[in-house]
């Protein structure tokens, strides 16, 4: 015994063109999300690393990198027991001060501090910007830079060459985050004296990318479903004329021989040809079912004559025919004799 072959699933085509495009529409939403939102990435930090530069350039200008090697050598005025910063009273400290103070009017949301090298291993703070503006959390002069709290392998860069940090630096008490660089301070002969550490809040930056982030998300998925719907009500007409001919199709198959209808095309298509040409067809193979019943009918009748000339002719031929024929004839001529 044969097996029957197995039932294939059903998928509707509107569904087979729709699922298609659907994962095309993901892919190239996926890309173009993450796309966009690198290049707005790219152009935040490109501005805010502009800034860095700009301060760089303007605090390397007002600096006077020979004094602030003299200050960093240990001829300063400074009176340890007084404490910082009301300690520190060598006018030429808060002469080079004033230059941090001016970045601040420029760019509030920049933060910056020198440092220099005690050793090959020994980072040391020079001049900090918050020792004017908050003298109790400022650096004190001369102060070991810690490792373990600070990216000194970072600072170390910035005393070769202007190092931009590649990650963006997170600080848990302000939770804020900052772009921040590191970059060479030069004494008259060109000498690297020390550092320039510039952090810059990048806050905002943050927020404005979470939000252009956020809207970027709801104009994909916006356009993604408007493009879902269109493919749904494109695909439906189109489903929906395939649909009939499979009806008539299996109207055919019982006997209905109805032509099927469809809603005029202003041009046709593929389906509107296809739905003329099986309209054609119906008509042929009705005609051809007719022709073909006539014939078998035509057939039938003269089938049942041969047959019937058939009977009587082995009706006739046979011996007791015959017999009765004979009898019949001598009937016959018996009654002659008698009149």
């Amino acid at each position: 015994m044969s097996a029957q072959p197995r039932t294939k699933p059903y998928l509707s085509l509107r569904y087979k063109i729709l699922f298609p495009l659907i994962v095309l529409g993901i892919l190239i939403f996926i890309a173009s999300y993450f796309g966009a939102r690198s290049y707005l990435r790219g152009t935040i930090y490109n501005i805010m690393e502009e800034d860095i530069l700009s301060i760089r350039d303007y605090v390397s200008t007002c600096m006077d990198g020979d004094v602030l090697q003299a200050l960093s050598s240990g001829d300063v005025q400074y009176n340890t027991s007084a404490g910082w910063p009301d300690g520190m009273t060598d006018p030429r400290y808060w002469e080079q001060q004033a230059c941090l103070d001016a970045v601040y009017d420029y760019n509030p949301r920049a933060e910056i501090y020198t440092y220099y090298a005690i050793d090959e291993t020994t980072l040391a703070y020079g001049l900090d910007q918050w020792a004017t503006l908050f003298p109790d959390e400022s650096y004190e002069f001369g102060a070991v830079i810690d490792a373990e709290t600070n990216n000194v392998e970072d600072l170390w860069f910035g005393l070769v060459d202007t190092y931009i940090y590649p990650e963006l630096e997170y600080d848990e008490e302000v939770d804020v985050y900052y772009y921040a660089a590191a970059a060479p301070l030069q004494n008259s002969r060109g000498e690297v004296i020390g550092g320039l550490s510039i952090f810059l809040d990048a806050g905002w930056a943050v927020e404005n990318l979470q939000t252009l982030s956020t809207n970027l998300l709801v104009i994909f998925i916006a356009i993604f479903a408007l493009i879902t719907v269109l493919v749904l009500v494109i695909t439906r007409k189109t489903t929906s004329e395939l649909t009939a001919l499979k009806d008539a199709s299996m109207r055919v198959a019982d006997g209905d021989y109805t032509p099927i209808t469809l809603k005029p095309h202003k041009i046709n298509d593929e389906v509107s040809t296809l739905a003329q040409l099986f309209n054609t067809m119906l008509e042929k193979v009705h005609t051809r079912e007719e022709t073909l019943q006539h014939e078998v009918e035509e057939l039938k009748v003269q089938i049942d004559m041969e047959k019937r000339q058939k009977d009587v002719k082995e009706i006739v031929e046979s011996e007791f025919f015959q017999d009765l024929k004979q009898r019949a004839s001598e009937v016959r001529k018996q009654r002659s004799k008698k009149q």
